[in-house]
């Protein structure tokens, strides 16, 4: 059939050995011991001697120097140790895949993220995550907040990274709190304040990011300026927190912004901090009724991590 191997092309291209040599060999290259990779194992010294010399006759080169004190890598050993590495993981984790679409879990894990969250806690996560060798593949994917809880709400994605509150029943976990800030022009009159009380804003017109601050957010941070006296005078709605910051920049208004979003200032705005304090919150969100092992793996590991006191 089309497509289809025959014996001859197996034989071509199949790698040599069986994975029990490669965990031999690999053991051996770790331990430089046979008898500390026996014991690593749980096998008898001879039978791993046994695996190794049977993937060297197959490769038809020495992996090892044996010495009577010291074992060494040979060139050749050096050079495919790495690929025996990679092998034995790309086993394993197909092993996992296979299990997990056994117990009905996907094949693929999706955390969805609002493009307002910390892009560096993002990066974190996802860097935490493949050094912990997930079951399955970690796809990470940008999306606007209501469209983030749809897709929790639907199963397309298995956990979010959001700013809290949510307003649908999502289970969340805080990872990250942060100041939230005032960003004016240079010539603004408040420029020169480092501390502004939040009643001395008044009536000036504010550009809001509500494309990336939803609603529950939104609501949240305008209930706590009105328990301050102040109401935000919204003159214009923005897609993303960088087209508030420049609204800001060419004198439209005012803007609000956390104390990630700092790197999106330049020379042309000033920063100050608001008194009272105001707190932006970023969460973990799922499901509750999804709650299934690489789920409950993710979130133990990312809020190990980075749990908000």
């Amino acid at each position: 059939m089309k497509g289809m191997l025959n014996d001859t092309d197996i034989g071509a291209i199949w790698p040599v050995g069986e994975l029990i040599q490669y965990c031999c060999a690999l053991a051996v290259a770790e331990e430089l011991h046979f008898t500390r990779a026996a014991q690593r194992l749980h096998l008898d010294q001879s039978a791993v001697s046994r695996h190794v010399q049977k993937l060297e006759s197959k490769l038809g080169t020495q992996l090892f120097i044996r010495g009577e004190r010291r074992i060494e890598l040979t060139e050749a050993g050096n050079a495919f140790i790495p690929f025996a590495r990679k092998s034995l993981l790309a086993a394993k984790a197909g092993v996992r895949v296979a299990q997990a679409i056994g117990r009905g879990e996907p094949q693929v894990f999706e955390v969805a993220y609002s493009p307002s969250v910390d892009i560096h806690l993002i990066a974190q996560i996802k860097l935490l995550v493949e050094n912990a060798r997930p079951i399955t593949p970690i796809h990470l994917r940008s999306v606007p907040p209501d469209a983030l809880i749809e897709r929790l709400l639907a199963g397309l994605s298995h956990a979010g990274v959001s700013l809290l509150p949510v307003e649908e029943e999502i289970r969340t976990t805080c990872i990250l709190r942060e100041e939230l800030l005032l960003a004016v022009p240079r010539t603004h009159r408040l420029a020169e304040a480092p501390i502004v009380k939040v009643y001395e804003i008044g009536e000036d017109p504010v550009v809001w990011p509500s494309g990336v601050y939803h609603s529950a957010f939104t609501n949240h941070v305008f209930g706590q300026f009105r328990r301050v006296g102040y109401v935000p005078n919204v003159s214009h709605d923005a897609q993303t927190t960088a087209e508030a910051i420049g609204l800001a920049r060419e004198g439209l208004g005012i803007s609000f912004l956390k104390t990630s979003d700092r790197p999106l200032i330049d020379n042309r705005l000033a920063v100050c901090k608001l008194n009272p304090p105001f707190v932006a919150e970023t969460g973990l969100l799922h499901v509750p009724e999804r709650e299934w092992d690489l789920l409950l793996q993710f979130m133990a590991l990312v809020t190990t991590h980075f749990r908000c006191n």
